[in-house]
């Protein structure tokens, strides 16, 4: 069986295609959402250890993780006051989550979760905050960070706050 060579033009088409499709079933690349890409300039409120809640379980890396806690100046005041809890619109929170103070102390890198205020309705709803579950990833409603920050919905969905910050 004779076969007939694929032209050069036609095979970088096909080559070029066929990168072109792999390109994008593999996720983009994202830089940090502009909304905290300085979030280090920010107001540090909190650096703990344990579970001051109860209810941390494995998650922000559990009882023995190190946090620290960044506000940007729009949700700075709310933060820090001592309620009613009703974020302004464009309330950015980080948290730095590593395993342990070592590692903080130790410079390794951390991990991240964010919240963001994207609606102010007057009242509080899961529907006006999104979160993210690292530096580099979308802010989107998500069902189980909301699970657990609903058990706070009278501090709109904030632990870390005014009131609790007071009883560290």
């Amino acid at each position: 069986m004779k076969m007939n060579p694929i032209p050069l033009g036609a095979g970088l088409v096909f080559f070029a295609l066929f990168v072109a499709g792999c390109a994008t079933v593999t996720a983009p690349f994202r830089e940090v959402d502009e909304r905290w890409v300085d979030y280090k300039s920010w107001t540090v409120v909190e650096e703990s250890t344990g579970d001051p809640t109860g209810r941390l379980g494995t998650v922000h890396k559990g009882p023995e993780g190190y946090r620290k806690v960044y506000v940007n100046a729009t949700g700075r005041d709310m933060l820090l006051g001592n309620g009613p809890y009703d974020f302004p619109e464009g309330t950015v929170i980080v948290k730095e989550q590593y395993s342990n103070e070592a590692d903080w102390q130790a410079g390794s890198k951390a991990a991240h979760t964010i919240m963001v205020k994207v609606a102010h309705t007057g009242e509080a709803s899961k529907d006006n905050w999104r979160w993210a579950n690292s530096i580099k990833a979308e802010a989107k409603d998500d069902a189980f960070c909301w699970g657990c920050h609903g058990i706070n919905k009278t501090k709109d969905f904030t632990f870390t706050n005014g009131e609790f910050l007071a009883t560290q």
